[in-house]
């Protein structure tokens, strides 16, 4: 991969829809190369999808991320167990960890008793080997910054608007599409959903228009750059300020993701970190005991050798009445 495919990459990180010739404009190359080189970071993995960013609290939908520590499991029986919650229609992120957990994912659920809906049905699925198991609490705060991995700037952070917003089954029908190609174009669409492309394209623009739709954009293979994902659970000092931290989280290289909960008796803040080897984590570790010092205490580290499903909206979203 040279310095076009990553100015490639880092454009479609900020809009995977962008037209090709409009994308050749930006990077200097023609609209037959730019396809010719998405078309191999694709083949090689280095992309693995491109999606709609969609903003779920406005449709009704919470975050909890679930660890769970297997025990007497082949690796038959493993690769199925990981399938089942792959495939579950409201599971999200799905990663094969190194540490206290084997399989580390997020849940979307409408409420309480949702959620224990579906934990339950997992836990039924691996009953005879599931050793033990977690569910954080809904995330207060969550940041993403994808660009981190190419070492491009991440666009702005903006709040998030918490108004719900009821769809029909046409608007749900176009966002499952789109999450599963978000460059399917209106007329693909179009077919689809048995809508004109000028209509397609008008419940796209709304969708956009409501905050439902905050972007398009891909997810990119990191360890086909590389590097080895890496999970920081820490527990922090009531006196260390919150813009303190963010700060620090936004401005860290190699932080790419941040997950911040409330009354969390074990830990605060989930930090998803790139490294390049354990070398190098160990410095990035460094620069966080020095930046925060005695104000973060590390409660524990896994690795992320594998992952299963990215954090694109799974189709239970969109089939959910």
């Amino acid at each position: 991969m040279d310095k076009k495919d990553e100015k490639i990459l880092a454009e479609l990180l900020k809009n995977s829809r962008m037209p090709f010739n409009q994308l050749g404009r930006k990077v200097g190359l023609s609209r037959e190369v730019v396809a010719y080189r998405i078309r191999k970071l694709v083949e090689q993995n280095i992309i693995a999808h491109f999606y709609p960013i969609i903003n779920l609290e406005k449709l009704g939908y919470f975050r909890n991320g679930c660890g769970i520590q297997l025990k007497g499991i082949s690796l038959a029986e493993e690769k199925e167990f990981f399938s089942f919650i792959t495939n579950h229609p409201f599971v999200t992120y799905v990663g094969v960890v190194v540490g206290k957990w084997n399989v580390a994912f997020d849940i979307l659920s409408r409420d309480k008793n949702h959620l224990k809906s579906i934990i339950k049905e997992i836990l039924q699925e691996g009953r005879r080997h599931i050793k033990n198991y977690l569910v954080t609490n809904s995330s207060t705060e969550q940041e993403i910054y994808p660009a981190k991995i190419i070492g491009a700037s991440d666009r702005k952070i903006r709040p998030k608007d918490m108004s719900l917003v009821k769809l029909n089954a046409i608007d749900k029908k176009i966002l499952h599409l789109l999450s599963e190609d978000a460059r399917a174009d209106y007329v693909e669409l179009s077919s689809k959903t048995h809508l004109s492309a000028n209509a397609v394209k008008y419940r796209i623009k709304h969708l956009e228009k409501l905050g439902v739709i905050e972007g398009y954009t891909i997810s990119i293979d990191a360890t086909k750059l590389g590097y080895e994902l890496y999970n920081l659970q820490l527990k922090l000092d009531v006196e260390l300020a919150d813009e303190v931290l963010k700060s620090f989280l936004r401005a860290h290289p190699r932080v790419f993701y941040f997950y911040k909960y409330l009354g969390h008796e074990q830990w605060d803040v989930d930090v998803g970190v790139i490294a390049k080897n354990s070398h190098d984590l160990r410095t990035i570790l460094l620069e966080f005991r020095n930046e925060l010092g005695v104000r973060m205490e590390i409660h524990d580290i896994y690795t992320n050798v594998e992952i299963l499903k990215g954090d694109v909206a799974p189709q239970g979203i969109f089939l959910d009445t």
